[in-house]
């Protein structure tokens, strides 16, 4: 039950995303169908994957199957002008660990954005990003599945960045390979969490049934005349200390967020600002139950966050520093924001982040309502 938020802000991002960037009819659409096959490495970030599992070997490798529906068209609209006409759509991954007993068989639905980084004559370079929701996880069970500490529940989030070669074999027909890095985990919604991280080479096969678009003719997007902007966000999520993973306790966090933003492009600006977190659980007792209702319950960070616009939606980055924190110390520990925003209407915002330290350990699922200043 705990998913349904993401599970329904993932499925409103990329409809009203579509819907908000639909075409008028003399325009062509150029879709594109692709299938991409991975094989690759599992990071041994875990004593579950190092091999204190019930196999009792290291869970080394994996591989996956997806199926992606995509679109690239010529520079209809200004986001494609700004990001020198990217394809974008979604996809669906089938996995498998080789381990099905411990890790099952994931499946995920996603959205997907590629960036051109360089075009040649029959050789194009681009990155590509994914984000959406992995489910059909083997997760851990204290009586059947007590060993596997990387997946607490059966729905993670879905992140991978890659970077990608297509060669055009034909005039419908290109033929990709390139390098990609994923990482699933649930943000902490559910413990033991340590995540899954993977990287591997991977081969793609993409078929333009419309042809391709025009995309080297397209002129690139004037600036736009933007200012500065505020944001400010009010937060929340459940958490529950690593020390207590094992415990059916989870406490809420409600925070309060406020970044200035240096409109850098039309696509691009960096922000710098604060996080003010309350974190009910913080000082949990030993046993697991909730503390006191203290000061020392507050956190605050320092962030730096740079954002990337595409018409409504905003996808987000940032990393920070915790100015004050009960266990970690005062700027003894960085702390990282991941996750994406959807306008849906003026100036109003509703987005979720992953909140993690250490760039791989997950701290809680930022749900969050937003307005921006301009």
């Amino acid at each position: 039950m705990r998913f349904i938020l993401p599970l329904l802000f993932l499925g409103y991002t990329l409809s009203g995303f579509s819907q908000s960037e639909s075409l008028p009819l003399k325009n062509k659409n150029y879709p594109a169908i692709a299938l991409n096959y991975h094989y690759g490495n599992v990071m041994p970030t875990t004593e579950f994957v190092k091999g204190d599992n019930l196999a009792g070997k290291p869970i080394s490798h994996y591989q996956s199957l997806s199926l992606k529906m995509l679109w690239q068209n010529p520079g209809y609209r200004d986001w494609q002008k700004v990001y020198r006409c990217p394809y974008y759509g979604f996809g669906f991954f089938a996995g498998d660990f080789f381990s099905p007993e411990e890790l099952g068989y994931p499946m995920s639905l996603y959205g997907i954005l590629g960036i051109p980084i360089k075009r040649w004559k029959k050789v194009e370079l681009y990155s590509e990003f994914q984000f959406g929701l992995a489910w059909n996880w083997h997760h851990y069970d204290s009586v059947n599945n007590p060993k596997n500490f990387a997946v607490g529940g059966g729905m993670t989030v879905h992140l991978d960045i890659g970077v990608s070669a297509f060669y055009h074999l034909s005039p419908t027909l290109d033929l990709g390979t390139g390098l990609s890095f994923t990482h699933f985990s649930n943000g902490g919604f559910e413990r033991p969490n340590r995540g899954l991280n993977l990287y591997s080479p991977f081969l793609e096969l993409k078929y333009h049934p419309s042809g391709r678009s025009d995309v080297r003719s397209v002129a690139r997007a004037p600036r736009k005349r933007q200012g500065n902007q505020t944001f400010l966000m009010l937060g929340y999520g459940n958490h529950q200390l690593v020390e207590h993973e094992l415990d059916s306790n989870y406490f809420a966090i409600g925070g309060l967020s406020g970044i200035y933003f240096f409109q850098l492009s039309n696509a691009f600006r960096l922000g710098t600002g604060a996080d003010l977190n309350y974190w009910f659980g913080l000082n949990a007792a030993p046993d697991g139950t909730i503390g006191p209702r203290r000061a020392e319950n507050f956190t605050l960070g320092f962030i730096l966050q740079p954002e990337f616009s595409i018409g409504k939606l905003t996808l987000t980055g940032g990393y920070g520093i915790y100015a004050f924190h009960r266990n970690y110390g005062n700027f003894q520990q960085t702390y990282q924001r991941l996750g994406a925003r959807y306008q849906f209407m003026d100036n109003v915002s509703l987005g979720v982040n992953v909140r993690a330290i250490n760039l791989m350990l997950a701290e809680f699922l930022e749900f969050n309502l937003g307005y921006t200043f301009r």
